[in-house]
């Protein structure tokens, strides 16, 4: 019976990886929107400060694709992205429901991997 609990354990975190990687694409299409729509022309400061987050985001998306090790880390940067983007949403009034659709989402992505970093890890036992 501890194989099988350890199998549904093992696809539980699973799907909270994907959900989690998901989460990620999200925001990185809503960074691009903003980006593309609002800041490009206008804003010069914050435009270069979320391009940067954007080329963050696309490395940390290729880096749990690759491995989850860094889960709490990449975790940690989008709550960080979060609350920066917050902060820029009060000096960018006319972008302000867009950053703040996007600090929901960085901070939705954030959480989920960092419950999926802590989450213990499942390990497949063969019953004799």
């Amino acid at each position: 019976m501890d194989a099988v609990s350890d199998i549904d354990e093992a696809a539980r975190m699973h799907s909270q990886t994907l959900s989690s990687r998901s989460d990620l694409e999200h925001a990185e299409a809503l960074l691009r929107e903003v980006l593309v729509d609002d800041f490009e022309r206008d804003a010069k400061a914050d435009a270069g400060s979320l391009s940067r987050m954007l080329v963050h985001l696309v490395n940390m998306h290729q880096a749990l694709s690759v491995s989850t090790d860094d889960q709490a880390n990449v975790a940690k940067r989008l709550g960080d992205f979060a609350v920066n983007t917050t902060r820029m949403s009060t000096r960018n009034p006319e972008a302000a429901p867009k950053l703040d659709r996007l600090a929901h989402a960085l901070r939705t992505a954030s959480t989920r991997l960092a419950e999926t970093a802590t989450a213990p890890v499942a390990t497949t036992t063969v019953a004799e």
